[in-house]
């Protein structure tokens, strides 16, 4: 299955080691250290560096777009665009998740330090002392004929809301008669919104359920009227325990799980956004999603302040 808002839900975080300072951490790209201009930054337990200096040290070219307020690095055939304030990054315009986004520090753009690695297929390993981490690019570790080994390799999940008997079989283990019986569900209720509905059918077992979390997703859609939120709440604590930053590209919901990616369609517009719930709302009737400042002026809602949208759920577990 191959669908234009693909998601991907890896781990492409890095955790500071204890007493790890971002302004003395050593970063060393293919045993060379990368003499930084501006220094790396610590933000949510995230070390962030400037983008342009650390995709021009692995060989990228890079490029700002300003109407989209997105930045670009190119290496090879692969295109990584990383837009302001967004969780999803695309590489090869495969949405990718990451639970700290770019951001503007001093005028300059800043990104998550392991997605900056990998999403050109490099790799990073952090020195036991915790204040050096190593770098090897794809470039480093080419093939035997000299090519750069430089893809963007991921596993698609199957969407349990889209499968057919064929997909499911293709998981390794399972059994027709629990996947007749999850398709059987679905044309009898509807789509799945939870995994707790998967979990309770009366032929799945824990093994069987264990098989398929690792292989699926559920994915559907609502539609409704959207709203926004901005300078009132920025800096406030959001429902999930999170300070509200309406630069970023985040939203409220009155049901989803905390950490849902939900794109954001504005039909008036034409354009879309992934957001990541992290707060609980709208608390006015008849409305479904609130979203960010900064998501609201990425699909032009921002000047209507109310708007009809279309959502597209993604949930993963």
């Amino acid at each position: 299955m191959k669908k234009y808002w693909c998601i991907l839900l890896l781990f492409l975080f890095i955790y500071i080691p204890a007493g790890a300072a971002a302004g003395g951490l050593e970063v060393v790209v293919d045993g060379k250290i990368l003499e930084l201009e501006h220094p790396p930054v610590l933000k949510y337990e995230r070390i962030l560096l400037p983008m342009r200096e650390i995709f021009t040290a692995m060989g990228a070219d890079v490029y700002w777009d300003e109407a989209a307020r997105t930045s670009i690095a190119v290496k090879n055939n692969v295109r990584v665009s990383i837009p302001i304030g967004s969780y999803l990054p695309t590489v090869d315009s495969v949405p990718v998740s990451i639970d700290v986004p770019a951001m503007v520090i001093g005028s300059r753009t800043y990104i998550p330090l392991r997605f900056a690695v990998e999403s050109l297929g490099g790799h990073v390993i952090w020195e036991a002392n915790g204040a050096t981490v190593n770098i090897t690019t794809a470039s480093a570790t080419a093939g035997a004929d000299g090519e750069e080994q430089c893809e963007w390799n991921y596993n698609e999940k199957i969407d349990i809301n889209s499968a057919s008997l064929e997909n499911l079989l293709q998981i390794e283990g399972f059994c027709e008669s629990v996947a007749g019986e999850i398709l059987n569900y679905r044309d009898a209720n509807g789509f799945y919104r939870t995994y707790e509905e998967i979990r309770n059918l009366p032929s799945m077992t824990d093994d069987l359920y264990g098989l398929l979390l690792a292989k699926i997703q559920i994915s559907y859609r609502e539609e409704g009227v959207a709203c926004w939120y901005g300078t009132k709440f920025h800096g406030r604590m959001t429902s999930s325990g999170e300070i509200y930053d309406m630069h970023l590209h985040t939203a409220a919901h009155r049901t989803l799980p905390f950490g849902t990616m939900v794109l954001v369609k504005f039909p008036e517009t034409g354009r879309s956004v992934w957001v990541r719930i992290n707060d609980r709302g709208p608390h006015v009737p008849g409305r479904i999603i609130d979203l960010s400042r900064s998501a609201a002026d990425a699909i032009g809602l921002t000047p209507y302040g109310i708007g009809w949208v279309e959502l597209e759920v993604i949930r993963e577990r």
